[in-house]
């Protein structure tokens, strides 16, 4: 019996992993395992746990992340803190309640510069209790002309 066990801690999406297994037969000295598969994370963020918010002053700039809840039992987003004051503005809209949100950040900078922050959601699912999103903006001025 040959028990296979990987850390899929630092691994997303597809896979394929592969053990050498050395035996005592003299025609086949070692006999290579593959183990092939899929990580879905307890809750995915698309495009990513990174927000860019870059533009121009007196343009919207908006960016929104797809929140997806792959587990069958439901999630509630019981909380939403951040770090950006009111350089940004939000809005979590349950698209599928339970299962997929969007979370769409707004810049609404008061003068042309960088920053950078977070949007830290809590929720009531056991494996991943917060989820952190990194918000870095860059608000150019105003173009004359």
């Amino acid at each position: 019996k040959i028990r296979l066990r990987i850390n899929t801690d630092r691994v997303r999406g597809k896979f394929e992993k592969k053990a050498l297994v050395w035996c005592n037969d003299r025609a086949r000295m070692s006999i290579a395992l593959y183990l092939r598969g899929e990580v879905r994370p307890h809750v995915g963020l698309d495009p990513g746990g990174y927000v860019s918010l870059w533009g121009v002053a007196g343009r919207t700039i908006r960016s929104a992340v797809k929140i997806t809840n792959n587990h069958r039992r439901p999630m509630k987003i019981t909380r939403v803190r951040q770090d950006l004051g009111d350089r940004v503005r939000w809005e979590l809209v349950p698209v599928r309640p339970g299962y997929v949100y969007r979370l769409t950040l707004t810049d609404h900078s008061p003068s042309p510069g960088e920053y950078s922050g977070y949007f830290r959601l809590e929720t009531d699912l056991p494996e991943k209790p917060e989820l952190v999103i990194i918000v870095n903006g860059m608000v150019r001025p105003k173009e004359e002309g």
